[in-house]
């Protein structure tokens, strides 16, 4: 399993139409032996994580049983864990430059001051013949 891409099997609580509600949602809650509590919470309208960790070939099966119930599924790549990218509190470099970028202040107009060795000075000395 270790060059196995893995997957999620997600849902919804959207029924295909095959069936009707009442018929899908018990057809639902006995494929999964769930209590009619827990079905009516699946049906809700958020996004709820069926499976993780799956094979394709597994996680087909799934969604195709699933098909078969009267309801649609998504099926979704794993994150990779060890992609720092990943973790919580990641905040790309990027970022972290424009920000920076926005936040900087233009200089002071009171702050450039001239260079001093293109000035012709005032006496006479200074000034080159």
């Amino acid at each position: 399993m270790g060059s196995d891409v893995l997957v999620r099997v997600t849902f919804e609580g959207n029924v295909t139409g095959e069936y009707d509600l009442e018929t899908t949602k018990r057809r639902f809650q006995k494929l999964f032996r769930l209590q009619k509590t827990q079905t009516e919470r699946l049906f809700s309208g958020k996004s709820y994580t069926l499976k993780r960790n799956l094979s394709e070939a597994a996680a087909m099966y799934l969604a195709i049983k699933i098909a078969e119930a009267g309801c649609e599924c998504s099926i979704e790549s794993m994150p990779n864990q060890n992609d720092l990218s990943q973790k919580p509190g990641f905040i790309e470099q990027r970022r972290i430059d424009d920000r920076r970028l926005k936040s900087r202040r233009p200089a002071r107009p009171g702050a450039i001051v001239p260079d001093r060795r293109n000035n012709d000075g005032r006496r006479g000395i200074d000034k080159k013949d």
